[in-house]
């Protein structure tokens, strides 16, 4: 409840509410025991080289173990991270390009389905808003 609370008053401070709930998302996911392995590589373990995500595999994915997963951008991969361990409440500014968004929403989306059974209705309406402002 104190997650919420605090993405909450975030929004309310006006900073990113798309990428305040990716943050949201990524932490519930350690709540319901799934969260994602984003320290190393899902298959060897490696901490270096780690050059895409992958719902699938359930994590992040290294150099010498991809094999057909799309690929993502460098900063996709530090965002994550960084969405994993930040507090909420220490975060005073939050400016993600609108492909970043793109690529953590597509993995949180993807993961959420693959791992977890639940529906957001509040994700789908907040994707129908930013359809509405980018028409």
């Amino acid at each position: 409840m104190e997650l919420l609370k605090d993405t909450l008053e975030k929004i309310e401070e006006g900073l990113n509410p798309e990428g305040l709930t990716n943050i949201l998302e990524l932490k519930l996911l350690n709540y319901l025991g799934v969260a994602p392995s984003i320290d190393s590589c899902t298959h060897c373990g490696s901490e270096k080289q780690i050059i895409t995500l992958s719902s699938d595999k359930g994590g992040y994915i290294c150099k010498n173990c991809y094999q057909n997963e799309p690929l993502v951008s460098d900063k996709t991969i530090k965002m994550i991270r960084m969405y994993y361990y930040v507090d909420i409440k220490n975060i005073s500014k939050l400016e993600v390009s609108k492909e970043v968004t793109r690529e953590i929403n597509q993995f949180l989306d993807d993961y959420y389905d693959r791992y977890t059974g639940l529906y957001m209705k509040s994700k789908e309406f907040i994707k129908r808003i930013n359809q509405l402002q980018n028409d």
